[in-house]
């Protein structure tokens, strides 16, 4: 771990850039391009009638793709609100699941942008077995999971850096968003697609027009948390997920212990963690959703009994939702409510910018160095080496 300067005005963001940094940034210039892309593959496997008829949803993948499922099914319930959406952990469906009662009418979902891991394609030769129509949803079309399942969605990503996985959380969210509004255009009709490639565009634009102010604040906070021992992501609903993407990034990068809790758990668990000066804690908030005030509440209790430094992710203002207390603050643009369920796509990425500038500004490598340096050259340097005496 670095020393900390004595002038923080040593500190230039410019150093601190590496490779995961520029993946962060790159979401935006693949936003509209992966839409595109895998509006064309869905529309290649949308005459299929398992996919037409389905009443039942299962989705799974492992890692980060896991993570995905759990995201996508706020877009299934608006989409598709007659059909049951289930996301399950791959070693669920490979071991434990009980697939009593399951027929034609269920669909399962296998997110894996390599087509590669083994236990996903454990839990689909799991599905078939049982009579469950499979999709895969990757960027592999050679892959043991895209030839082993019975329907292939093709996300098409475009190339680029993706060493730990950030540009694939992106266009696995949006593959499967973009899948569940298909579905619904060939039940009621519609230009779904085309209505969701605008809102999208919309949400980007308004997102990306904040993502200076989100960079800045972000290795700021960096800077300011060098020497906290433990990181804690607190969000409710669509935005725990969120968190548990932010957890796996921190953990990836730094290796910092970090925890995922909702608000009301918080309260009744983590609260009592100590020392809270050692924590920082980054809360997701989006004011669209029903927690506000309860989140408010929590908020102002870490301050207040858990002695923590907290770090805000909201579309408004701290004081505008009834934190009353000292917090950091990042803007973190909102879709419009109608759309809410678009939050999946970027509500990680300002905790993901976070989490690259806490793994440099502390001088740990990522993956514990363990990544072949020939094929990820570390991009960062140490603030000692380039102070400006």
């Amino acid at each position: 771990m670095y020393r900390r300067l004595n002038d923080q005005k040593y500190y230039r963001k410019f150093y601190f850039q590496d490779s995961f940094h520029a993946q962060c940034m790159d979401v935006d210039p693949l936003t509209m391009a992966q839409v595109e892309r895998s509006i064309e593959g869905v529309k290649k496997i949308m005459e299929h009638p398992a996919l037409k008829g389905a009443k039942h949803v299962l989705a799974t993948g492992c890692g980060d793709s896991n993570l995905v499922a759990f995201s996508a099914k706020a877009a299934f319930e608006h989409y598709l609100p007659d059909v049951e959406y289930e996301a399950v952990e791959a070693i669920e469906l490979s071991r434990h699941y009980d697939y009593e009662g399951q027929s034609e009418d269920t669909i399962a979902l296998f997110i894996s942008v390599s087509g590669r891991i083994y236990r996903t394609i454990e839990a689909m030769k799991q599905c078939k077995k049982h009579g469950i129509t499979t999709v895969a949803i990757t960027d592999s079309p050679e892959s043991p999971t895209a030839k082993e399942a019975d329907i292939l969605f093709y996300t098409n990503n475009p190339p680029g850096d993706n060493n730990a996985g950030l540009r694939t959380i992106y266009s696995n969210t949006v593959s499967t968003i973009i899948l569940a509004a298909a579905m619904a255009e060939t039940r009621t009709g519609g230009d779904r697609l085309r209505e969701l490639h605008d809102a999208v565009q919309r949400y980007h634009d308004s997102f990306f027009a904040k993502l200076d102010v989100i960079d800045d604040t972000c290795f700021a906070q960096a800077i300011a948390w060098m020497d906290k021992k433990v990181l804690g992501v607190v969000g409710d609903g669509p935005m725990f997920w969120a968190g548990k993407i932010i957890q796996a990034k921190v953990v990836e990068l730094s290796g910092d212990a970090c925890g995922v809790i909702d608000s009301e758990d918080y309260l009744h668990v983590n609260v009592m963690m100590e020392p809270g000066e050692d924590i920082g804690e980054l809360v997701l908030i989006n004011t669209n959703d029903e927690n506000v005030s309860r989140i408010a509440d929590t908020v102002n209790a870490m301050v207040t009994r858990g002695k923590r430094d907290v770090l805000v992710f909201c579309d408004r203002e701290p004081a505008e939702i009834g934190i009353t207390e000292k917090v950091s603050y990042c803007p973190m643009p909102a879709p419009e409510k109608e759309w809410n369920f678009l939050s999946a796509l970027y509500a990680f990425l300002p905790g993901a910018i976070f989490a690259g500038f806490r793994h440099t500004t502390i001088g740990e490598p990522m993956f514990r160095g363990g990544m072949d340096p020939t094929i990820f050259t570390p991009t960062y340097f140490s603030p000692i080496d380039v102070v400006e005496l």
